[in-house]
């Protein structure tokens, strides 16, 4: 029997633990959540106590259990080791080191887009402090960022000398590279674009957009769907660039992926990249809606099982015959968790649900609470679900308030998929 040992309980951990139990594998979590707090760890066949740091105790522990394969979800810190480990154990690994470096360093990313002359957002030089000049030229709004953020962190948008001030304070606070980023803040339609890659050969497969509740910050991405508008844009701008960068990157197998903001005039502008699995999708409703099951995919590669170019899934066909999609319900204000409802009673074939707080956690404002993905065949049937997770979910905190920023902008929704989706009633044509 295969061993897989998963670093960490993040994001997709639950589902990657069912697909390998499923293979017949044994699986074993190891971080220092308690059990009792980790779905990951409730649906393991063991789990470790010893955190996902400390590289050299987890090293000599694998190989006196004899693990076959070592596995993260999404945290970037614990791939990190995911990748030490696999090359001081000699196991294979999904990750491309070359590639591995972009992804974790928006600089590196950027200066590599600047020489194949793909568009990035402008940027300014972090300013000193006592240069007045510095802090003169720049105009606002702007964004703050560390090189090594992921999922937003560390990240600010700033529309004043004194917002910046802060920004860079918080920005400076994250992570273990000093270097950060300081450019202009651009609005538009942001898009993932994910490619598949085996023997070499990258295949762009598929782009996700995201929705955010007005009135709410821009980085806070409440709803993200599997249809997207604009691809056929995408892929004669951006397409043919993008596979060229990451194949110099070293990406040979796997997944990768790209984010792209297009501003109002369809310019592109790259973003960042990463190297691994999304927060936002399910294997399982992935495979449902479009045939592609990332997380077999990522599972196959882990253990060394080779994927051959002709088993790379083709592009999602247009217009799509459904959408992936995932509902984020965020803090809307600081508080404790006293109270989750409703999560019991959605069938567990349509929704994939990942609690990330528990009843009883104190919470930030904008902390992820939940993630809940399913699929939709049209924009009529994403409003309603959407509308009936919002009246069957409650998150309340110890005042007896709603806990949760709610998606409730469903014009946006059935707008921007107009025309995208084959069973639309609309059969309007739109921009694909």
């Amino acid at each position: 029997m295969k061993k897989l040992l998963m670093l960490g309980g993040s994001l997709s951990s639950k589902e990657i633990i069912q697909k390998a139990k499923k293979r017949g594998w044994y699986t074993i979590v190891t971080d220092m959540i308690p059990p009792e707090f980790s779905a990951a760890k409730q649906e393991a066949d063991a789990y470790w106590m010893i955190s996902t740091a400390e590289v050299d105790l987890l090293e000599q522990k694998c190989r006196e259990e004899g693990i076959d394969a070592v596995f993260a979800g999404v945290s970037e810190f614990n791939l990190d080791r995911v990748s030490i480990l696999a090359k001081d154990l000699g196991l294979p690994c999904y990750i491309s080191e070359g590639t591995w470096e972009y992804a974790r360093n928006k600089r590196l990313f950027k200066t590599k887009c600047i020489e194949k002359g793909i568009p990035v957002v402008p940027e300014y030089p972090v300013p000193d402090p006592d240069d007045a000049d510095a802090w003169d030229r720049i105009v606002y709004p702007v964004v703050v960022k560390p090189v090594d953020g992921t999922g937003n962190a560390g990240l600010s948008i700033c529309r004043n000398r004194q917002e910046l001030i802060a920004g860079l304070r918080k920005a400076s606070d994250f992570g273990d590279n000093p270097e950060l980023i300081l450019e202009r803040y651009i609005t538009g339609e942001e898009t993932w674009n994910y490619y598949f890659a085996a023997e070499g050969v990258i295949r762009y497969i598929y782009s996700g957009t995201v929705y955010r509740q007005p009135g709410y910050p821009t980085f806070l991405y409440s709803f993200g769907s599997s249809a997207a508008a604009g691809v056929n844009d995408y892929l004669r701008k951006m397409d043919p660039q993008f596979s060229g960068l990451l194949k110099e990157t070293g990406f040979r197998e796997g997944i990768a992926w790209i984010q792209c903001i297009r501003d109002d005039e369809g310019n592109y502008y790259a973003l960042e990249m990463a190297h691994r699995l999304s927060a936002d999708t399910s294997g399982s409703i992935l495979k449902k809606c479009h045939g592609i099951d990332n997380v077999e995919w990522m599972l196959d590669t882990a253990l060394g099982i080779k994927h051959t170019a002709d088993m790379l899934p083709e592009p999602i066909a247009r217009p799509y015959r459904g959408a992936t999609c995932v509902y984020y319900l965020f803090a809307d204000h600081a508080g404790t968790i006293e109270k989750i409802s409703g999560i019991d009673s959605l069938d567990p074939e349509e929704f994939n649900v990942e609690m990330v707080r528990q009843q009883g956690d104190n919470v930030e404002q904008y902390r992820l609470m939940v993630k809940i993905v399913f699929s939709a065949r049209t924009a009529r049937e994403i409003c309603s679900i959407l509308q009936q997770l919002n009246r069957t979910i409650g998150i309340t905190d110890d005042n007896g308030r709603d806990l949760a920023v709610r998606f409730t902008d469903y014009e946006a929704v059935m707008q921007r998929h107009k025309g995208l989706m084959q069973t639309e009633d609309d059969s309007t044509a739109a921009e694909l």
